[in-house]
């Protein structure tokens, strides 16, 4: 049975035979949880250990000297393990659907937005590099797009190591994005102060609500929409 009906056709998806894109992996749930696992695991290991080593009469040895190694061994594999595990069992509830038909994002608490390749279908690209040290490492690009059907808006983007971004398929295309304050104290010609200007509306529609993939689903979803008739918005 489908899904939903696309808008425009009114021809049901079928997502039981569409790839799934997981959106959000690590959301913010995560990334709570992650640093309270490591705090567990280094408190855990901190009386773990000595009770092992008093129970083996090893407390006077040199193995005496390893509690704090371990605990500090105990926090960075519960994060790690904590993260992993968590990646693959606990969804943000958000997820992309492609086939060459449809992509649809779904969203449990939102409505879910669908773009059919047989409709017109244009596209904003654009990028920038990540300037403050936090979750995304300092100098990573942000690559992005927006897919734009009608009233129908769907907006994605990834973070790529600067030294992958070369091996981008058509990498050109993501557009670099101006400063906001280049665009309003009118430095650019007027095409391109306009073209900026869409593309920070974008950026604002990514910031807002856009859907973060991994770096591989999103140049996979790249790859297939550069086969889609797809027209770049300039």
């Amino acid at each position: 049975m489908a899904d939903s009906a696309a808008p425009m056709s009114g021809v049901g998806y079928n997502a039981a035979g569409m790839r799934r894109l997981p959106v959000d992996v690590e959301h913010l749930g995560i990334r709570v949880v992650v640093p309270l696992l490591a705090i567990a695991g280094f408190f855990v290991m901190l009386w773990l250990v000595p009770v092992l080593l008093a129970v083996t009469n090893l407390e006077n040895t040199i193995l005496g000297t390893l509690v704090l190694p371990a605990a500090i061994a105990g926090a960075v594999g519960a994060a790690f393990l904590g993260d992993r595990l968590l990646k693959q069992r606990w969804s943000s509830g958000r997820e992309i659907l492609v086939d060459d038909e449809y992509l649809v994002l779904r969203d449990r608490k939102q409505p879910e937005k669908v773009v059919a390749w047989s409709g017109r279908v244009n596209m904003l690209t654009w990028r920038f590099i990540v300037s403050r040290r936090g979750r995304i490492p300092k100098g990573f690009h942000c690559l992005a797009l927006q897919l734009i059907q009608d009233d129908e808006l769907v907006t994605v983007y990834t973070f790529c190591d600067p030294k992958k971004f070369d091996q981008v398929a058509e990498s050109d295309a993501f557009i670099p994005l101006a400063a906001r304050s280049v665009v309003r104290d009118e430095r650019l010609n007027l095409r391109v102060a306009g073209q900026q200007r869409r593309l920070l509306q974008a950026e604002d529609e990514r910031w807002q609500a856009g859907a973060e993939l991994l770096l591989e689903d999103f140049l996979m979803l790249w790859d297939h929409i550069r086969q889609q008739q797809v027209e770049q918005v300039a």
